[in-house]
């Protein structure tokens, strides 16, 4: 799994604080914007905002990654979640899985469980092999990608382009993370997003813990 930050809101901390306080204050947007709030109260507000749950002001921040090497039974999980959330995949359809084209075997994601039972990933490894071999075959028969595919499992790997505004990126943390029983592949990946912003705006490890 690869998940990068491909961009996001400039300085989103004062974007969302500036949106908060066009509610209130006299002062134009672009003036507060143009204003020179110190981080720590622009923190102090946005903070309060997150308590209060007045969530619509961090809607204006967003960010894009690009993920990589993951599932297709994740893309399932996380197309459920649709509200600020936008998303483009990598066809099935038009991008062939053929042996030729993928040094032998279409890419997948093993599960830990099963990559940690000897058994279990000989099971798993041949089946994927039987499944590639029906896949060619179905190629070889004439049978277009987009109907070949359906033999394909829900462990066949998948990249998209994702963007979510920080309410929803929150939301989504929140569900997948914080919540017990999401599966650890989908909780891996937010966990990801969420490290990656943190690691770009520090000040939204303050508002990851207070979810937590």
């Amino acid at each position: 799994m690869d998940v990068r930050i491909i961009t996001m809101t400039d300085n989103p901390l004062k974007v969302i604080w500036t949106a908060a306080r066009t509610c209130y204050s006299v002062l134009t947007p672009a003036e507060l914007w143009a204003s020179d709030a110190l981080p720590e109260d622009m923190l102090r507000l946005v903070k309060g905002i997150f308590r209060s749950k007045h969530l619509s002001v961090v809607e204006h921040a967003s960010v894009t990654f690009a993920v990589s090497g993951v599932s297709r039974t994740l893309l399932a999980q996380y197309t459920r979640h649709r509200i600020g959330v936008s998303i483009s995949v990598q066809s099935q359809r038009y991008v062939s899985e053929q042996s030729a084209k993928n040094n032998g075997q279409f890419g997948y994601v093993t599960p830990a469980t099963i990559s940690e039972n000897p058994a279990a990933l000989q099971l798993y490894q041949d089946q994927l092999t039987a499944i590639q071999e029906a896949y060619d075959a179905l190629l070889a028969l004439g049978i277009p990608k987009e109907d070949a595919r359906f033999v394909l499992p829900g462990g066949a790997d998948t990249n998209f382009v994702t963007t979510l505004n920080f309410r929803s990126l929150l939301d989504l943390y929140t569900k997948r993370v914080v919540v017990a029983g999401a599966q650890s592949e989908i909780r891996e990946l937010v966990e990801r997003m969420v490290q990656a912003v943190v690691a770009v705006e520090p000040w939204m490890q303050d508002i990851i813990a207070e979810l937590a």
